[in-house]
């Protein structure tokens, strides 16, 4: 039974040793199970290439690449990174998916049909196989419940620049409709995360309750951003913003993109929720995806 908490590797020395911590970390690190790991071990034992590529770990590269079986061609570039443990091969810190498993592997990274950029992102943490940023892009490019969305919406608002010292010091909020429903959104400039909430009613002390909600579990923000909605420029939520404490800035009626970036997530949730919907997906997933996927670099 493989554990990731209990890798074992024969050492005799401290370097091997050092080399058993690491990789132990990396697997406890990794999102998946210990029934994924034990699969990806089964199907590797499996793989002619990677069983290939094992031996050229084991045993040691050649000294120039047309002495490379042809199979493993691809992996001469980086044969540095190799490592084998227990029958998973890791480059670097992340596991070379056996060829068996990479289509289940798509759906997985997929599942919440986030868009190219992002789903290479999510996948950069955690695995890897030669050509897998490539193969990502063809594989959603063909993915119907996206192109339809893509179809469908050509135009998203302006996201917003400003980005404060610390998480949940500023935050976004809007309302929007849904299948039927409306929903409360609130985003933090700092992280990008997310939080949303289905309204019973669109009054103030609704929208106020759900507000005290998210500010309980994350903290109460130092700047609330909002549109001019009916809900947020009456004197129930001007008193909340007095009463817990935080600035409530005000887009102007005019010009509703100053609240750029909760309207950006706005149109953000929408995809999400329909293209779940459309594939009968949990919608739930797609916005743990979302969340899981490492922003972009400033």
């Amino acid at each position: 039974m493989l554990s990731q908490a209990s890798i074992k590797i024969n050492t005799n020395n401290e370097v091997e040793n050092d080399i058993e911590c690491f990789v132990n970390m990396v697997i406890r690190n990794t999102s998946m199970s210990d029934r994924n790991l034990e699969q990806i071990m089964e199907e590797t034992s499996k793989d002619d290439t990677l069983q290939t590529l094992t031996r050229l770990i084991i045993d040691g590269w050649p000294d120039e690449k047309n002495e490379v079986p042809k199979e493993v061609f691809e992996y001469w570039n980086f044969r540095d990174e190799l490592s084998n443990v227990n029958g998973i091969i890791l480059k670097g810190e992340k596991i070379i998916i056996p060829t068996s498993m990479r289509k289940n592997m798509f759906n997985k990274l997929h599942e919440g049909h986030l868009g190219i950029e992002k789903t290479r992102k999510l996948a950069r943490d955690s695995i890897f196989w030669p050509g897998i940023n490539a193969q990502i892009t063809d594989f959603i490019s063909k993915c119907s419940v996206c192109l339809e969305s893509r179809r469908s919406n050509t135009k998203e608002p302006m996201a917003e620049s400003e980005t404060p010292e610390l998480p949940w010091m500023t935050v976004g909020t809007d309302i929007f409709y849904w299948n039927n429903s409306n929903y409360l959104i609130i985003v933090d400039y700092y992280s990008r995360y997310f939080e949303i909430a289905k309204l019973e009613n669109i009054r103030a002390s609704c929208v106020i309750t759900h507000m005290k909600s998210v500010f309980a579990r994350h903290g109460i923000p130092s700047k609330v951003q909002s549109d001019s909605g009916s809900q947020y420029i009456s004197a129930e939520f001007r008193q909340f913003a007095e009463s817990w404490g935080f600035t409530h800035t005000v887009s102007s009626p005019h010009y509703q993109q100053s609240n750029g970036l909760a309207e950006r997530f706005v149109q953000s949730v929408k995809k999400m929720l329909s293209k779940s919907k459309q594939d009968g997906k949990d919608p739930y997933i797609a916005m743990l995806k979302y969340r899981n996927t490492p922003l972009e670099k400033s």
